[in-house]
């Protein structure tokens, strides 16, 4: 009965072995896992002692002998932990304690270590280390074992067994000194344990101690290990739910202090994640959003259920979209104007959430049109001569036909005429000064580029004329027509003619050339032989307030490379200091075959 109880406690420290591997501890996993099926083998040594029931006493002299391997490799097994440990492991140790333990605990003192253990072991299958068996019975077991007695030289073992303790002492120490905290505990627990399974390992070497007591030691050992395993991983499970505690606070705490809108949905179109900027947008708090949607916060309903179906089908067909600009409303249905991104972001098969990020732009257009009009404004100032110059003329010319008309009282019909087409010629120049300071539509027709260009020659031929700067504008197709609006692209078109005329000198010239790209392009060039710009100016054009003029801005251009990027046309600067610069504006052409429906069809999308 003793033998069977034995046997099957000998093979508990596999179980220890296989918890070691699923604990993946590094590289001292490997070494921990040998060293317990070394105690296996240690244990089974002892209990076929107790097999003189089952076993012959030759068979159990030579198993006897066979599984002392166990007991005499815990040597170097645990010298090899102790080598893991220094060269593997991040120690708290000084400099000078760590070059002597390296010193000390190398692979050459290994291999001298494994040579002496091998020495033991081969000591142990001779009769110098073992001599006889001598029969023992203790009541009031009634199964008898057989109890080793030691040769000549058995003391070789018992140096060996203090080998052991001293080794273990020295593992101790660096265990205690480990940085990770986790491997230092479980170390710490098997080594102190071990210490108590080696003390009861010495009691049993007495001539009068029954040798099932080794059992006890291995009890001991085998849970010490399944109290430092169930220790580690509670440790590890409280650290990292601290860490996802901390980091789901981090991330709630970056969320909520990004000024964007941002908030996750699910498949059903709710909330999940909302941060505090969207919150505050519906005037609530973040938990109290989550697991509703717009229908709960939007006063439109049809807004909130077209943007609930426009997010379900994203999630559905798992697609991304990036909006320039999109809408979105608050409690109370204002309007703000957004960059929003949509992303689906998977968690797992089944489980799939829409990220969305808005980035609120509505005070950046506010200024983008703040600017326009101030650049608008500007314009103004410095057409302000030339207008006031082509006013008077025909203010001088109506006010000499009325004193006429008082001399002679006879209305004559060819002053009617002329103070007629006098007048029209008023209304034109202000109406184009209104078409460049009143603020901009943001709507898009079909215009005819060769009308646009045609009315801000017009506009600007006074300026030109009063520098003496002749504008020859060439013949432009009549097929050029594209979707824009007609304000902004005049405005595109007043920057770059008055800057060329400022740039022209007396009797300059300024030409404008146009043709048709492949690709359904239009090209418009304006060439001015004017002072020309520098290679380092030439890089700076299109930045804000960036100017050579006296009472400029520097907001013309970028206004207008902006104009020209809305219109889905390039603009181009190509100048030569002494010689003049050429500005190349492409655009879209607008096919000439589509009705009117077709072109606002098209607008609408």
């Amino acid at each position: 009965m003793v033998f069977i109880l034995l046997t099957f406690f000998s093979f508990i420290p596999l179980l220890a072995a296989l918890l070691l591997f699923k604990l993946k501890l590094g590289k001292v996993t490997y070494t921990l896992a040998l060293f317990f099926f070394a105690i296996c083998a240690w244990q089974l040594s002892i209990t076929v002692l107790y097999g003189g029931e089952f076993l012959s006493e030759s068979t159990i002299d030579r198993l006897f002998r066979i599984f002392r391997f166990g007991s005499v490799s815990f040597a170097p097994l645990l010298f090899y932990l102790a080598y893991d440990l220094i060269y593997f492991e991040e120690m708290n140790l000084s400099v000078k304690k760590k070059e002597i333990f390296e010193k000390l605990i190398n692979k050459k003192t290994l291999w001298i270590l494994c040579g002496w253990s091998g020495i033991v072991y081969g000591i142990g299958w001779t009769h110098f280390g073992i001599e006889s068996y001598q029969k023992k019975y203790f009541p009031p077991f009634p199964e008898y074992f057989y109890y080793p007695n030691a040769g000549i030289l058995g003391w070789s073992f018992t140096v060996h067994i203090l080998l052991i303790m001293i080794i273990n002492l020295v593992t101790l120490y660096l265990a205690w000194n480990i940085k990770n905290k986790h491997l230092g505990k479980f170390l710490k627990t098997f080594l102190i344990s071990l210490i108590a399974a080696y003390l009861f390992g010495v009691f049993n070497l007495l001539p009068n101690s029954p040798l099932f007591q080794g059992v006890l030691a291995l009890i001991i050992l085998v849970m010490a290990v399944l109290f430092a395993y169930v220790k580690l991983n509670m440790d590890l499970m409280a650290e990292t739910n601290d860490q996802l505690a901390n980091q789901r606070l981090f991330l709630k705490k970056v969320i909520d202090m990004n000024p964007n809108f941002i908030y996750a949905k699910d498949n059903f179109g709710n909330y999940t994640i909302v941060n505090k900027a969207l919150a505050r947008l519906y005037k609530t708090e973040p938990e109290k959003m989550v697991g509703k949607n717009e229908l709960v916060f939007y006063s439109d309903r049809m807004k909130a259920i077209k943007i609930i179906q426009e997010d379900l089908t994203l999630l559905n067909q798992l697609e991304k979209r990036f909006q320039e600009k999109d809408q979105i409303y608050d409690a109370e249905g204002n309007e703000y104007t957004i960059q929003m991104t949509k992303r689906p972001i998977f968690f797992s098969e089944n489980h799939v959430e829409l990220l969305c990020v808005a980035n609120d732009i509505t005070e950046l257009e506010r200024n983008q049109d703040y600017i326009r009009r101030a650049e608008k404004l500007n314009i103004v100032g410095q057409l302000a001569a030339g207008v006031a110059h082509e006013i008077r003329n025909p203010l001088t010319a109506l006010k000499g036909f009325i004193q006429l008309i008082e001399q002679e009282h006879d209305i004559n019909p060819g002053y009617l005429h002329i103070m007629l087409t006098e007048l029209d010629r008023i209304n034109f120049v202000a109406s184009e000064l209104m078409v460049v300071a009143r603020p901009e539509a943001t709507s898009k027709e079909r215009l005819l580029l060769k009308g646009l260009i045609q009315d801000v020659v017009e506009l600007l031929s006074v300026q030109a004329v009063m520098k003496n700067v002749i504008i020859q504008m060439e013949e432009i197709s009549d097929k050029m027509d594209l979707l824009g609006n007609a304000n902004q692209l005049k405005q595109v078109f007043i920057n770059i003619l008055k800057n060329g005329i400022e740039a022209s000198p007396e009797e300059g010239k300024i030409t404008i050339q146009s043709k048709i790209l492949e690709g359904k392009r239009s090209e418009i060039k304006i060439i001015d032989n004017g002072i020309g710009i520098s290679e380092e100016r030439l890089r700076k054009l299109g930045e804000p307030f960036y100017t050579n003029k006296e009472k400029g801005t520097g907001l013309g251009l970028m206004v207008s490379m902006r104009i020209v990027k809305e219109h889905d046309g390039e603009i181009e600067f190509v100048s030569e200091e002494g010689k003049g610069t050429t500005v190349t504006i492409t655009f879209p052409i607008f096919p000439t075959d589509f009705d009117d429906n077709s072109a606002q069809a098209i607008i609408q999308n």
